[in-house]
């Protein structure tokens, strides 16, 4: 009995450390070029961008029209940067935040948004 205690023990250890992990790993969505932008017609902000790119190792897909909204985080480099950054063929790599729908391209907001290059 205390052999079976003991397993059940360790058991619950190495389930609670790794359940309570609070160091997410984030999959990269989609890394490419943003092609076009689509802005909101009554104020004239940036509502969704569509990015392509290629099927890679790291990546889930290779095509991805990405809502963008005011929870989603834009980066350049390290430094926090705003909406306004985004344009027609720079390089960015998404994560997304929520469900994917699988049309094609896939559509999902996005969590964060890496600019990598122009």
């Amino acid at each position: 009995m205390k052999r079976l205690f003991s397993v059940f023990l360790i058991f619950s250890i190495i389930f609670l450390v790794t359940a309570c992990n609070k160091e997410s790993i984030e999959t990269i969505g989609i890394r490419g070029e943003i092609k076009e932008i689509y802005m909101n017609e009554e104020n004239a902000l940036i509502q969704s961008i569509l990015v392509e790119g290629h099927l890679d190792e790291d990546t889930m897909y290779e095509s991805a029209n990405v809502a963008i909204n005011n929870n989603t985080d834009i980066y350049k480099g390290d430094e926090k940067v705003t909406v306004d950054d985004l344009e027609e063929g720079l390089i960015v790599e998404v994560i997304f935040e929520g469900a994917i729908e699988e049309s094609y391209p896939v559509q999902g907001t996005a969590k964060k948004i890496k600019i990598l290059a122009d």
